[in-house]
């Protein structure tokens, strides 16, 4: 089983140049979130705890998990900076199902050690996960930003076992946002990603192919901001070798066909991306990912690009309980702020374990630089925008249980910009800073 989501992790490694086609970035009088935060928004929840779960059937188990959070947002609306932040307490409720195959170690279990265990034909994975945000504010405009969002995520695999293995995972989405200015309104959206593929891994082989489909659909729910809506179709090959028991090589190549979705202006494109790449390990402490290729936007109007691409991850354990993780990507990516933006992305992650204390740590650094702003917004003053982009997220959650545990969450999110649009007689300045923090338990069954 290990071979098909390693072979399914390259899929997404060697396809970075579509690895942010759903995170949402900043739409001019709108407000997306600032690229690098999970677009659930930057406190979403996280399965930090799951009990032993509930047997149902022969080969299916649930897991139901609940929380609750309290805290505080000290930007609601984005504003720029400058003027005075609407600032807001907020409690979330969260509500997490999960089910699926038995585990490999159920299955061992189960077996009780006479064969090895039997994936069967088709394995799965299915999760729903709700949350509702009650604004904690007399203010009606602030009030009217909570609202539910939405995950679910079902993916898998047919025949596990096999030579041959199809390949899924479909996620939806639906994303609750405010907009950059003091309104009623929202900047909702939902957005889904379907992922196929086709895999050939013959046993005892260095050799492993695949053949892999993702469709993304990203939509506006309100009319006013359908301008933006867009569909991507991207169809590719990605094949490993494996060297050494440590050492796998990669390649990828991945077409596209992105589109614009009814009355969006989105310009249509036709990205190509080609890469190759290694992961391996230096020391038994040090991992290594390097990834490089070539991509070209192909845009029908406007900017586009033809350019290198390329990332590298060293993680280094430098303790049994700790690990540290870097990062560095360079990657042009399609926008619903303009043509394309091209990003310079660093990424530090630290992570401690204190039993049962667990801290993480993550700063986050983005210089993009965003070309055809004025396909998407004609009145802009130029067709070019420069954005740094930060964000800082550091939490700490306590295991009281396997199955209970407290937790803290902080981000801070900033988008520094001088750029700024006139829209409908009204300047906009997209630049913000905005802290988040929430406290808050996790239950699990």
């Amino acid at each position: 089983m290990n071979r098909i989501f390693l072979v399914a992790g390259f899929w997404l490694v060697a396809s970075a140049g579509s690895a942010f086609a759903d995170s949402p970035d900043n739409v001019p009088g709108l407000a997306g979130t600032t690229p690098g935060i999970s677009p659930e928004g930057a406190l979403a929840p996280i399965s930090i705890v799951e009990g032993p779960g509930v047997k149902v059937g022969e080969g299916t188990v649930l897991h139901p998990i609940f929380g609750l959070e309290t805290g505080f947002i000290s930007n609601v609306f984005y504003e720029a900076r400058g003027e005075n932040p609407v600032s807001s307490g907020v409690l979330r409720l969260i509500a997490q199902a999960g089910a699926g195959s038995l585990s490999p170690q159920r299955l061992a279990i189960d077996s009780e050690g006479l064969a090895p265990p039997n994936h069967g034909i088709f394995q799965y994975r299915a999760d729903l996960r709700l949350t509702y945000d009650l604004m904690l504010s007399t203010n009606d405009n602030v009030q009217d930003q909570g609202g539910l969002g939405v995950g679910a995520l079902f993916r898998g695999a047919v025949y596990p076992d096999r030579p041959w293995t199809f390949l899924y995972l479909e996620n939806f989405q639906r994303v609750i946002r405010s907009t950059n200015f003091e309104s009623t309104s929202r900047t909702n959206r939902d957005i889904n990603r379907l992922q196929l593929g086709l895999q050939f891994s013959p046993g005892g082989r260095a050799l492993t192919g695949l053949l892999h489909y993702e469709n993304v659909i990203d939509v506006f729910e309100d009319v006013n901001q359908r301008f933006a809506n867009r569909m991507h179709n991207s169809f590719g090959i990605t094949g490993s070798w494996r060297f050494r028991p440590v050492t796998v090589f990669f390649a990828d190549a991945t077409f596209g066909i992105f589109t614009g979705i009814g009355d969006s202006v989105k310009v249509d494109s036709y990205p190509l991306a080609v890469s190759v790449g290694a992961q391996t390990l230096l020391t038994l402490n040090t991992t290594l990912i390097a990834r490089l290729g070539y991509t070209n936007g192909f845009y029908s109007q406007g900017p586009s690009y033809s350019a290198p691409m390329g990332g590298l991850e060293l993680g280094y354990r430098y303790s049994p309980m700790g690990r540290a993780t870097f990062m560095y990507d360079y990657v042009h990516q399609d926008s619903i702020n303009a043509n394309f933006f091209r990003d310079h992305y660093f990424r530090i992650l630290f992570e401690q374990q204190f039993v049962p204390f667990v801290v993480t740590v993550q700063p986050e650094l983005r210089l993009r630089t965003y070309e055809g702003v004025m396909e998407i917004v004609p009145s802009a003053p130029t067709n070019t925008r420069e954005d740094t982009i930060i964000a800082v997220a550091a939490g700490a959650r306590y295991n009281l249980r396997d199955w209970f545990a407290t937790v803290i969450e902080y981000r801070l999110s900033a988008d520094l910009t001088d750029f700024m649009y006139a829209i409908n007689g009204d300047v906009d300045q997209p630049n913000y800073t905005r802290h988040e923090i929430v406290l808050g338990v996790r239950a699990a069954l």
